[in-house]
């Protein structure tokens, strides 16, 4: 292996493993997708390896195998925002067309003014629809909305975690295969 082919493999790996890192930091932000962004991090790595083609039989499949429980990783993290966010909103008795309208103001919010600005609005909204459509009941519109957030709260704890997986799962392939 030339001088050359080295340092690219080292830079490869670096750019990766910062890819991976960002993506796993980024979680603290709203709407940052970090499963996703962890998951393209070691997208380019299997590709730059070949998935480990030129190894061994057992390294190959291992490689894959380790690469696909991570996009199953980063497909139920990405899902769990709206499941348990609804799930949770649902049990208060909250109707669906409440949850969609707060999802979509969640989005607009959030391109408008900024991640963390989208779940202000998200929360606010639902607040506000709680509170007229119970009539101006504030301890109903206040539970509605807790559960809500609080299923938001525990799919963000949820795909930190996952992502922690991702990533040690990623690092486990770049070691050993």
């Amino acid at each position: 292996m030339s001088v050359s082919l080295v340092w690219l493999n080292y830079l490869v790996l670096i750019i990766c493993g910062l890819i991976n890192l960002i993506g796993l930091f980024g979680l603290f932000l709203v709407f940052f997708p970090g499963l996703t962004v962890t998951w393209i991090g070691q997208l380019i790595w299997v590709i730059y390896v070949g998935f480990n083609k030129g190894h061994a039989d057992w390294q190959f499949v291992l490689t894959i195998v380790i690469f696909l429980i991570n996009t199953g990783l980063m497909i139920l993290g990405s899902l769990l925002d709206n499941i348990l966010g609804a799930k949770k909103t649902r049990e208060k008795g909250v109707p669906w067309w409440e949850i969609v309208v707060t999802w979509l103001a969640m989005l607009v919010g959030g391109v408008v003014l900024t991640p963390l600005g989208g779940l202000a609005v998200a929360l606010f909204s639902l607040y506000l629809m709680e509170y007229f459509r119970l009539k101006k009941d504030k301890k109903q519109a206040w539970e509605g909305t807790k559960a809500l957030a609080f299923g938001y709260g525990s799919a963000a704890i949820i795909r930190f975690f996952l992502c922690l997986v991702m990533v040690g799962l990623w690092i486990v392939m770049v070691v050993f295969l």
